[in-house]
């Protein structure tokens, strides 16, 4: 290289002005990672191994060791228990499960592997209670969404009754000069009324969402 084009692929790991004249031995344990990464990345490999490489590595290092492996064109086999740099770099994580005693492999990101696990999860907890059902939980169900009908037309009708009573508080403030009540008992009142309504409807969203 020339020296323009040294210092110019020196200042992409943060090297510029006279750090570019420091010998090693002076350099800080951060910027010996970055000088590291620069030396790696010129070697023209199609295959990197790396265990753990943002160990002691500072925060700028690890953001350009993340850029390296991004525009890595060959193939990089990665141990690291960074998440974020794994979701960030891999497209395949291959998930060891010692006490299955096997290699799992997992085309996609790390995020994507979470959601597939969680997927997992959810689904034999669904299989599980399957399992545990009891015989005749039809009869249960119909009994249990009669009940529910039942208390929804109930809930409704409580509901319908509140609302008229808050719509008469509400037409009495509107003209507080005709009602025989005070502007501050009105007032009350609607607040009271509005609370038990809130309450109503609460019940009501809970019993139709089961």
């Amino acid at each position: 290289m020339l020296e323009a084009e040294a210092r110019s692929y020196l200042a992409k790991f943060l090297f510029t002005k006279d750090d570019v004249f420091k010998e090693v031995g002076v350099l800080s344990g951060g910027e010996r990672g970055r000088l590291a990464l620069a030396c790696l990345a010129l070697q023209g490999a199609n295959l990197l191994l790396l265990d753990e490489p943002t160990n002691h590595l500072d925060l700028p290092s690890q953001e350009i060791l993340q850029c390296i492996l991004a525009d890595f064109t060959g193939t990089v086999l990665l141990v690291s228990h960074d998440r974020y740099l794994v979701d960030a770099v891999a497209t395949q994580v291959w998930e060891v499960l010692p006490e299955e005693k096997n290699l799992r492999t997992f085309k996609g990101t790390y995020s994507e592997l979470k959601v597939a696990h969680a997927q997992e999860v959810e689904q034999q907890k669904e299989a599980k209670i399957t399992r545990k059902k009891p015989k005749h939980t039809s009869g249960k169900k119909e009994r249990k969404g009669r009940i529910s009908q039942k208390k929804l037309r109930e809930l409704e009708s409580q509901i319908s009754k509140i609302e008229e009573e808050l719509a008469e508080v509400s037409r009495k403030l509107e003209h507080p000069l005709e009602a025989s009540e005070s502007v501050a008992d009105l007032g009350d009142r609607y607040v009271a009324i509005k609370t038990i309504l809130d309450v109503k409807w609460a019940e009501w969203e809970e019993l139709f969402r089961d």
